[in-house]
């Protein structure tokens, strides 16, 4: 930046000027007198005035958070002395610990503590600076760096059962129907060439007179598959009201920490695109590369989407789908992966709020949003029904027990009686 005369500055030479000129050839003293503190300021600016350019410099380019936490943004420029003054714009998702983001100091270091409301990509525009010398005659104004917050959501533990009822791995801790290897007891049956000796039950033996051993069940880790709809983000409309997204991502950190654990391998799959899709993985990595994958989805911007499809799913495999089951597509994609063998839950992410006969009010009056909102919810529990009867349940997501009743019951249905074909 380059400092450049103000406007107080010139008035003063222009002031002194207009002064002192007529008061020298007139012979008045007062216009003299009065002209002399709009010359003397004048003339000591010009002396005192800054050599060379002003180097601005914002630290840090790029920051990564939790949500929740302030990242410190500092904008250095000129020398201890000047006045600096700093905007900032958050675009209505930052918040700053000054009002409006602005701030004037005398010192060189500028610090400006910024805390974006939610999780997400946000790229804040490069800042407004402006540096002025210590006699207010000359100014250097410019523009900093932008800067790129990286916030990672917060983690939530599922609560309840695994709801695994076909394990389709190879090694885990999830119970399978075949016998083999493992901690679980099936049933006894009498010895068989080959069995291994420490399975020999010494007690039904010594009953029976006969050698028995233990059948046991084998152990197995399963397939899960997240699919997140994010074709698009219904909200209430205000800066403070939880969207369709943000239950989604709570969600989707959620169920992938629960079945991690349990050393279950996970891939995520977007069908609006807006985070990229992950391979199936195990363990804290594949956790950390989901956090990863959401803390840098974009906030911003409400382009239209094209619909990507689950390209494949095994059979047995655990599917989550993460929708608001408002686009006929999404449901469409539910049946399919339904057909395809998978064990389907769909997680409802629609607001509680948007489309209930209460919440009409809230819109402006001269407008139908309301009730449209209440009409679409309509046709959406019917289509929820429908799901419903072709063996789909579908739970609304309202926090880590949301799922606990459709997986216990997933899981109960691996022991009950079933009809051979």
């Amino acid at each position: 930046m380059t400092f450049l005369p103000t406007r107080a500055l010139t008035r003063a030479w222009w002031l002194g000027l207009l002064l002192a000129v007529p008061g020298v050839l007139l012979g008045r003293p007062d216009l003299l007198a009065l002209a002399a503190p709009f010359v003397v300021h004048a003339a000591w600016a010009w002396v005192r005035r800054p050599a060379g350019q002003v180097a601005v410099r914002t630290s840090p380019r790029a920051a990564t958070m939790a949500e929740g936490d302030a990242a410190e943004l500092a904008v250095e420029a000129g020398t201890p002395g000047n006045l600096t003054a700093v905007q900032w714009d958050g675009g209505g998702r930052v918040d700053f610990d000054v009002v409006g983001g602005a701030r004037v100091a005398t010192t060189a270091r500028v610090t400006v503590a910024a805390v974006p409301d939610r999780w997400g990509r946000y790229v804040l525009p490069a800042p407004t600076v402006a540096v002025t010398d210590g006699t207010g005659g000359w100014r250097a104004q410019g523009e900093g760096t932008p800067v790129v917050l990286t916030v990672r959501p917060d983690v939530q533990r599922l609560e309840g059962a695994t709801g695994v009822s076909r394990p389709i791995g190879i090694s885990g801790i999830h119970r399978s129907r075949d016998r083999g290897d493992g901690t679980d007891l099936s049933d006894v049956r009498p010895f068989r060439a080959g069995d291994r000796l420490r399975r020999i039950n010494w007690r039904v033996s010594s009953r029976a007179r006969e050698l028995h051993v233990n059948s046991m069940l084998v152990e197995r880790d399963t397939d899960v598959l997240v699919v997140v709809d994010t074709l698009t983000e219904y909200g209430a409309g205000t800066r403070d009201a939880i969207t369709s997204v943000d239950l989604a991502a709570r969600a989707l950190t959620a169920i992938t920490a629960h079945y991690v654990g349990f050393g279950d391998r996970v891939a995520i799959h977007d069908v609006g695109g807006r985070l990229r899709h992950l391979r199936p993985g195990s363990g804290p990595r594949q956790a950390q590369a989901v956090l990863t994958a959401l803390s840098r989805m974009r906030r911003q911007g409400s382009e239209e989407r094209l619909f990507r499809r689950v390209p494949h799913v095994a059979d047995g495999t655990l599917v989550f789908f993460l929708s608001t089951l408002l686009d006929p597509s999404v449901r469409d994609e539910l049946v399919r992966l339904r057909r395809l063998g998978g064990e389907v839950v769909a997680v409802d992410t629609l607001p509680d709020g948007l489309g209930r006969a209460a919440r009409i009010p809230d819109f402006r009056p001269d407008t139908l949003l309301g009730e449209a909102w209440v009409l679409r919810r309509l046709e959406r529990d019917d289509a929820v029904a429908r799901l419903q009867e072709l063996g789909i349940p579908v739970a609304p997501w309202r926090g880590p027990t949301s799922l606990a009743a459709v997986l216990r019951a997933m899981e109960a249905a691996r022991s009950a009686p079933r009809r051979l074909r």
